[in-house]
C-alpha cells in the first residue's frame, strides 16, 4: 500500500527504498501506529488528508505497514 500511494514521493522509508525528502525521513521519526493513523486521515504541514482516497483499512495497512519497519 505505501508504494501504491504517492507516500515515497515525499518520505524516505528504507524498507520501501524511498527516498523522499518533501515530508519527515519516517525510519528517523520512527512513527507509532497511532500517528500514522493520524496524519494519514487528517494530513498535517504540507501532507495532504488520504480519507477521501484510502479506505480505513487501507490506511490502518499502512500505519501497520510504517510503525512495523521505520527505523529497522
Amino acid at each position: 500500500m505505501f508504494l501504491s500511494q504517492p507516500c515515497g514521493g515525499c518520505h524516505t522509508l528504507a524498507d520501501a527504498g524511498t527516498t523522499g525528502t518533501v515530508g519527515p525521513n519516517l525510519d528517523q521519526l520512527k512513527p507509532p501506529y497511532d500517528r500514522v493513523v493520524t496524519q494519514v486521515t487528517n494530513g498535517g504541514a504540507i501532507m495532504p488528508s488520504f480519507k477521501s482516497q484510502l479506505t480505513p483499512r487501507q490506511i490502518q495497512d499502512v500505519a501497520a505497514y510504517v510503525s512495523s519497519v521505520a527505523g529497522k
